[in-house]
Order: C-alpha cells, then sequence, then structure tokens
C-alpha cells in the first residue's frame, strides 16, 4: 500500500476509535448478562459510513478500498465492538459485488449448521447471498451478542462469503490480540511483585515476546488478506484466507493465555476491561471456521496443488 494509502488508512482507524470509544461502557458487563450496543452506538457507527464503508459512492457507499477498510475492521476488534458492523460493511460489500441490493439495516452471515450472531433488526443472509430465515431464540454467544438457534443443513465447503467473513474475523481477532496484548504490558510494567516490576522478570518478557511475535505476524497475514479479497474471490482461491484466520486464531489464544495469567484474578473481575477483548477473541476464532477446519481445507488445497506449486502460492499471496 503507498504512503497515501497507509494515512487514509489510519485516519479510518483514528475515526473508528475516537467515535465509538465513548460507548465502551455498553459492551461491559459480567458474562452471564448480554453485552449490548445502544441506539446512539449504532448511530456513531453509521455516521462513520462503516456499513457501506466499501460500497461504491454510486451506490450510495463510502468507496474504501480494501486496505483502508482493514484499518478499521482491526480498530474495532481492538474495542471488542460486539456490534454487526464489521459484517455489514463486508456483507454490504459482497452484495454489491454481486448487484444485490444492499439494505440498510445490520446484516450478519447466517450458516448452515452453525449458531448466527442475530441482534436485533438485523437481516440475516445465507452463504450464496441469499436471505436466509431464522428465529431468534433468546441465546448468546461468548461475545454476549444474540444468537439464532443452530441453522439447518450443515456444509463443509468453502463459499466466497464464509471466506471473506474469515478474513475480516481475522483482522478483528488480531485487532482485539494487540489490544489485549497492550494491556497486559501495561498492567505488567505497573504491578509490582517481590520488590520490582512484573515486566522486570526474564519469564514474563519471555512470554510477552512471544505473543508479541505472533500478534505481530498474525495481524499482517490478516491484513493483507483481507486486502487482497477481491482477487481472492476472483480466482476461487481461499489461501490467503485460511491462512490469516489460522494464523489469527493461534495468536489470539496466546494473547489470551498471557493477559489472563499476568493479570491474575484482575483480568476475571466485570469491572476490568480485559474480559471484552478475551472473550471476543474466544467467539471470533470459531466464526466462520476455526483453525482446526481452516487447516484441513488448507491442507488439503495444497496437495491437490502438489509441491511444485507451494513456493509460487507463498510467494504470490
Amino acid at each position: 500500500m503507498s504512503r497515501n494509502g497507509d494515512t487514509a488508512a489510519a485516519a479510518f482507524a483514528d475515526a473508528v476509535r475516537q467515535a465509538l470509544a465513548p460507548h465502551a461502557a455498553a459492551y461491559e458487563g459480567p458474562a452471564g448478562r448480554a453485552l449490548e450496543w445502544s441506539g446512539d452506538h449504532w448511530q456513531a457507527v453509521a455516521g462513520l459510513g462503516l456499513p457501506k464503508l466499501l460500497v461504491p459512492e454510486a451506490r450510495g457507499g463510502a468507496g474504501a478500498s480494501l486496505a483502508e477498510a482493514a484499518a478499521a475492521i482491526e480498530a474495532l476488534g481492538a474495542l471488542g465492538d460486539p456490534s454487526p458492523a464489521a459484517d455489514t460493511a463486508v456483507l454490504a460489500w459482497l452484495l454489491s459485488r454481486q448487484g444485490a441490493t444492499v439494505p440498510d439495516e445490520p446484516l450478519v452471515l447466517a450458516e448452515p449448521g452453525c449458531r448466527v450472531a442475530w441482534p436485533q433488526n438485523a437481516r440475516a443472509v445465507d452463504l450464496a447471498g441469499e436471505p436466509a430465515a431464522a428465529a431468534a431464540d433468546g441465546g448468546a454467544l461468548l461475545t454476549g451478542v444474540p444468537a439464532s438457534a443452530p441453522l439447518p443443513g450443515a456444509t463443509d465447503e468453502i463459499a466466497s462469503y464464509r471466506q471473506a467473513m474469515a478474513a475480516a474475523r481475522a483482522v478483528q481477532t488480531a485487532g482485539a490480540a494487540a489490544a489485549a496484548l497492550e494491556m497486559t504490558i501495561g498492567y505488567v510494567r505497573d504491578r509490582s511483585q517481590f520488590g520490582r516490576p512484573l515486566a522486570r522478570f526474564q519469564a514474563v518478557q519471555q512470554h510477552i515476546a512471544v505473543a508479541a511475535a505472533e500478534v505481530a505476524a498474525a495481524a499482517q497475514i490478516a491484513r493483507a488478506a483481507f486486502a487482497g479479497l477481491d482477487r481472492g474471490l476472483d480466482r476461487d482461491d481461499p489461501f490467503l484466507a485460511a491462512s490469516a484466520k489460522i494464523a489469527a486464531g493461534r495468536a489470539g489464544t496466546i494473547a489470551a493465555k498471557a493477559a489472563h495469567q499476568f493479570h491474575g484474578a484482575m483480568g476475571f473481575t466485570a469491572e476490568y476491561p480485559l474480559h471484552r477483548l478475551t472473550r471476543a477473541i474466544w467467539q471470533w476464532r470459531e466464526d466462520f471456521g476455526n483453525e482446526a477446519w481452516w487447516s484441513r481445507r488448507l491442507g488439503g488445497q495444497v496437495c491437490r496443488d502438489g509441491a511444485d506449486n507451494l513456493w509460487p502460492t507463498l510467494a504470490g499471496g
């Protein structure tokens, strides 16, 4: 991405953080209570243009690039945002790509055989981009988002909508993992044990360094996968999306584990915001195929393509 592209992406991310940070209190609460976002929250999301961020200007959207949208979605992840803002942005883009009308309400993806994140007043679309019907049953996912009942007709195939949403979830997960790690670094610098800050202990430094390396690598892969979604979808090639979902799931798990290990009991309290990030990580790594699901598909693709094509695939993206 060019320097101008970098600047625009950073501006998108800053705008998301500034506009939605005041609503952070809406994300807080014990694990037994659903995390909810207010009407003001969604108005802030809509005011940023996030629902139609990727839709071309000629069709009423913001016309942002995929790289710019990745920065905004990563910022949503760093907030642990439980709203369907990222889902809506990606699904609106997919609908516009196939020439379909883009609804104004929040959008969520309904996967056969899966529980669907089902916020009030949201419209669901299926893996083929068609309207999907499912009745909310009052359940809640780990993020606290209301969920539908399990949908019939489990599918084990890679569809373009799943591929795109997996790349988006990878970006969100990387953002949440980076935020959790930043929170942990601040905590171990301030917290002392045996007369010195926790950050001075070599074992703590080692765990933080490993987590930081995993998160940084996952963030780069996730951004690249999302920025290259149009090419991947056009070529029916989920290689980057699969790699991103695997890397982000692994990095998120490592970051969440380190965060709770070093925060101790503090990290499990409802008043402390760490749970907002780690609950999001745990849910997002399962959405649209977890590491195991994508690893099997990625391995199968590599085997089908043959050994001679592995390096060109890795080098070419």
